[in-house]
């Protein structure tokens, strides 16, 4: 089975850090970085999962967030955000916009494989 993960990420060392794991789990990294084009792929394709950057430029992600939680056909679509540790608002609410987890920077930098080996392998 192809697996899909959405990646809204400008950071080029993240995504190429996450586009190495997705393909040692012959996984399909899909880049997206604007909030009608993650929208849009996400009922085009149901990925396994949506990683987002928090800092993103151009998108409002508790809003995304919100929307796809809103709608039936994505609404279980599991997703990560990431963000600095000192945007403590900006992750709590992330968070309660329904995001499954909300790590820091560093976290995720650290524990990427194992992140999304958990998503990816189910």
């Amino acid at each position: 089975m192809n697996r899909r993960v959405i990646i809204a990420v400008n950071n080029m060392i993240f995504t190429s850090k996450i586009m190495s794991v997705l393909d040692r789990h012959e996984a399909e990294g899909i880049k997206a970085i604007r909030s009608d084009e993650i929208f849009t792929k996400a009922h085009e394709i149901k990925p396994d999962l949506i990683i987002i950057d928090l800092n993103l430029n151009g998108i409002e992600a508790p809003s995304l967030i919100n929307k796809l939680r809103s709608y039936t056909a994505t609404s279980k679509i599991p997703i990560v955000c990431y963000s600095p540790h000192v945007m403590i608002d900006q992750m709590k609410a992330a968070t309660v916009a329904g995001a499954n987890e909300v790590i820091t920077n560093s976290k995720m930098n650290t524990g990427m494989t194992k992140i999304l080996t958990k998503y990816i392998q189910n």
